[in-house]
Parts: structure tokens; C-alpha cells; sequence
């Protein structure tokens, strides 16, 4: 008798507290913080806009970097996000100088896992192209490497493309010392 009416109690206790919290939501439509920011759609902007900032600016962007060291600890590299940007997973690489001020930045669109398809290229040539409003110069392959790159001079920036093999990837670096 006395588990029946312990066992009672609880789910009355779990109904009473289950109905408390669907009343207590209702009618509000604030999102949680962990919502929101998973409703914020990043861009080539948001990667772009890592370069020139202190590390120490950058730990928290993209919902938290990762601090990247050479594996004796002795050099600091930069940090790593896993992130989206156009709501597709990708790898940004934040490269930091002796300041540790971010020096250049590497997005892995893919990380070799799998075929890239033509189509996938041409969309991150078209992001690009829309995002700097300059026109894209074709590279060629790299008779070195294999690698098939595109370019495109931005007013302070070149953004560079290149897939070789199943990896494809967008660099930013500054346009210092190029011949525009």
C-alpha cells in the first residue's frame, strides 16, 4: 500500500511539474541563449573579419575556438573553430604571428573525406565573387602540387580557393607587399 501510494505521489509530482513548465512557456517566445546562437547564420564576412585581432579577441567567436600549438608546445599557431558558415559545417583556421595578432585565415570547406562535387566549387565561387565584388581569376593547377586555385584581389585581402584532391579550402590573407 505504501509503495502504491509513494509511486502515486512522484507522478503526480512529475505531472504537476511537467504541466508548471509547458504553462510557464506558453505564450513566450524568447529563444534561449543556446537557440539564438544557433540561429546566427555566419559568412566569409565573420571569417574575414578575424584578421588584425588579438587572439585573445577571437577565443570566444563561432562559439569557441580551440588553441592550436605545435606538438612540443613551443610555437603558438592559432586557434581552430568547428563552425558553419552558410549553415554548412566547415574548419576555420585563425593563424596568429609572434603578437599573436591573427595573420591570415583558412576555411576547410572539406576535409577530404569525400569526392568534391563541381557544383560545390562553384558555389563558394559565387560566395566569394559576391562577398569581395571583384572577379575571379582562375589559377590554373599548380604543376607542384596539383592544386586548382582561384583568386580574387580585394581592395586590402586576396582570397584564394583551391581544391586538390577532395580538399577544398578558402584562404584570407592580407594583401601586403602584392602587386595589385
Amino acid at each position: 500500500m505504501k509503495k502504491k501510494t509513494f509511486a502515486g505521489g512522484i507522478s503526480l509530482v512529475c505531472a504537476l511539474l511537467l504541466m508548471g513548465c509547458s504553462i510557464a512557456g506558453a505564450g513566450t517566445s524568447k529563444k534561449s541563449d543556446t537557440e539564438q546562437a544557433e540561429a546566427i547564420q555566419y559568412t566569409i564576412a565573420d571569417a574575414d573579419e578575424l584578421i588584425g585581432k588579438a587572439d585573445r579577441d577571437i577565443a570566444d567567436v563561432f562559439g569557441g575556438g580551440e588553441e592550436n600549438w605545435t606538438s612540443d608546445k613551443s610555437t603558438y599557431i592559432g586557434r581552430m573553430y568547428q563552425t558553419e558558415l552558410y549553415g554548412e559545417s566547415v574548419t576555420i583556421h585563425a593563424v596568429c604571428g609572434g603578437e599573436k595578432t591573427v595573420d591570415a585565415v583558412s576555411i576547410w570547406i572539406t576535409d577530404g573525406g569525400q569526392e568534391v562535387a563541381d557544383e560545390l566549387v562553384q558555389i563558394w565561387q559565387d560566395r566569394v565573387t559576391a562577398f569581395t565584388g571583384t572577379e575571379m581569376q582562375d589559377q590554373g593547377i599548380a604543376e607542384e602540387s596539383g592544386a586548382k586555385s582561384w583568386k580574387w584581389p580585394a581592395s586590402d585581402r586576396f582570397y584564394t580557393l583551391r581544391l586538390m584532391g577532395n580538399i577544398l579550402t578558402l584562404d584570407i590573407n592580407p594583401a601586403v607587399g602584392e602587386i595589385k
